[in-house]
């Protein structure tokens, strides 16, 4: 009976360690930002390590993603000179955790989206948010968690969105 109960005691640990995964999120604020008044936004180009590592396609959902959290906020989007610069990184490094309630460790690539906010008319970096959380390898998924990611952070954003109020 032992026997059985080892195996099927693992199995469970196992697959409780992928029950806790969520994103966490962080952010910053400079107090000195006029939120309420920005009524336009540019983004700025991904980084070329981005470019290099992340596939045009996803790269394009990011934004988009990222813009529609800008627009129900009540900023629009132009090409050039916006209000405010948007700077989209995608950041890949691997992390280490522990399984629930033992000190063994495994490792795993996390994935971090950091969106920073300049304001060009002060140039000043008014706000910083990044989420992280596990890597998922299937494109997929990656893409059906996108809208919920992008929320997350933007949850955080010093004005509400129209669908908040």
């Amino acid at each position: 009976m032992r026997n059985i109960l080892i195996p099927i005691w693992i199995l469970g640990m196992v697959m409780l360690s992928g029950c806790g995964s969520s994103i966490r999120v962080y952010s910053d604020l400079d107090d000195t930002g006029r939120f309420e008044q920005y009524a336009t936004y540019s983004f700025m180009d991904f980084t070329e390590g981005n470019k290099k590592t992340i596939t045009g396609m996803e790269l394009e959902r990011i934004r988009v993603a990222f813009a529609r959290e800008l627009e129900q906020r009540g900023l629009q989007f132009v090409e050039e000179n916006g209000d405010v610069s948007v700077k989209i990184t995608v950041y890949h490094r691997e992390a280490m955790d522990r399984y629930y309630g033992h000190s063994w460790r495994y490792t795993f690539m996390e994935r971090a989206i950091a969106v920073d906010m300049y304001d060009n008319q002060s140039l000043k970096h008014v706000w910083h948010c990044a989420a992280v959380d596990e890597l998922k390898y299937d494109p997929e998924e990656r893409t059906e968690r996108l809208p919920a990611v992008a929320s997350e952070i933007f949850e955080r954003y010093p004005v509400q969105s129209a669908r908040e109020i």
